[in-house]
């Protein structure tokens, strides 16, 4: 084979490949993208105290969009974070200066898990719904 043909057939296999790897890349951001818009919807949320003085009970409703958590602005607690593809849920709750950690995991259409607030110096368990 000569020089020239080597160059060019080398030439071709990496644009090949590099064409290759782009569309594994797209695909597997739609791929990713899906699994994260398979958490999504507005749950309904119960926030239950085991340990400290908080209140034994909280409800509100959050929202999830792309694996990204929120609440209404005007809403008794802040929610932020993530839902991962596999359903890891990654929170904090704020309402004022207070903020509680949130770790959990979503099946089908249920959450549940525990929250933690070192500045509350309370604890528990909580279970969200999704709606609809």
């Amino acid at each position: 084979m000569g020089y020239i043909r080597g160059v060019s057939l080398f030439a071709a296999v990496l644009t090949a490949g590099a064409c290759c790897e782009a569309t594994i890349s797209s695909a597997s951001q739609k791929v990713q993208s899906a699994a994260r818009a398979r958490h999504d919807g507005v749950y309904a949320v119960d926030v239950f105290t085991h340990q400290g003085a908080c209140d034994s009970v909280y409800h509100w409703t959050i929202t999830v969009l792309r694996g990204r958590v929120s609440s209404p602005a005007d809403g008794f607690m802040q929610a932020s974070g993530e839902i991962t593809p596999r359903g890891v849920v990654s929170l904090a709750f704020r309402r004022d200066n207070q903020v509680a950690t949130v770790a959990g995991k979503v099946k089908g259409k249920v959450a549940t898990g525990i929250w933690s607030s070192p500045t509350l110096q309370c604890a528990g368990s909580w279970r969200a719904v999704r709606q609809g």
